[in-house]
């Protein structure tokens, strides 16, 4: 069975994430034109794919890797072009934006691994696909409260693991 049932389902999805999406492209990004493009890809390959396609991890991490993909092949591309247009490109140009931003994927991965398998789901959930807390505490049948409080560990945990990266990194991901 496919995961978008109708037309009606696929835009509620496209509704309900096309801004989270949005405001990961950018940061990496920071072009807007740039970033409506590549949103509108992922959406016109995922409603292409629509009858085979079955996401398993949620839809919210499904399009969020996504949108990691698509900026790592927009700085592929951007950095062939200028190899071709001038010999003067840094090789920095390249490691620094996408295997930067690989690297930091996956210490954020790693530093998560390391929460209780709770606060690893309530961290997951509002970090990585944007629930708000009264969200995850109506799913994970808890009060607000104790999402606060299991959050507020975790940021604390991944602050502590990941403080070797750049402030401003850690603060997007950490606040």
């Amino acid at each position: 069975m496919s995961t978008f049932q109708n037309s009606a389902h696929f835009e509620q999805v496209f509704k309900d994430n096309w801004e989270l999406m949005y405001q990961s492209a950018y940061s990496k990004i920071g072009d807007q034109s740039i970033v409506e493009d590549i949103l509108q890809e992922i959406f016109i390959d995922i409603w292409q794919r629509r009858d085979s396609l079955e996401i398993k991890s949620g839809i919210k991490a499904y399009l969020l890797t996504a949108v990691k993909y698509q900026v790592m092949k927009h700085f592929d591309e951007l950095a062939k072009v200028r190899a071709n247009s001038s010999n003067t490109l840094p090789e920095s140009f390249y490691e620094e934006n996408i295997f930067g931003f690989e690297e930091l994927y996956n210490e954020i991965e790693i530093a998560v691994e390391m929460l209780p398998p709770r606060a690893q789901l309530v961290f997951r959930m509002s970090r990585l696909e944007g629930y708000s807390a009264d969200e995850i505490a109506d799913k994970l049948k808890v009060s607000p409260q104790t999402v606060h409080n299991q959050l507020s560990k975790s940021l604390k945990i991944m602050r502590g693991e990941l403080k070797h990266l750049a402030p401003a990194i850690a603060v997007y991901i950490l606040a």
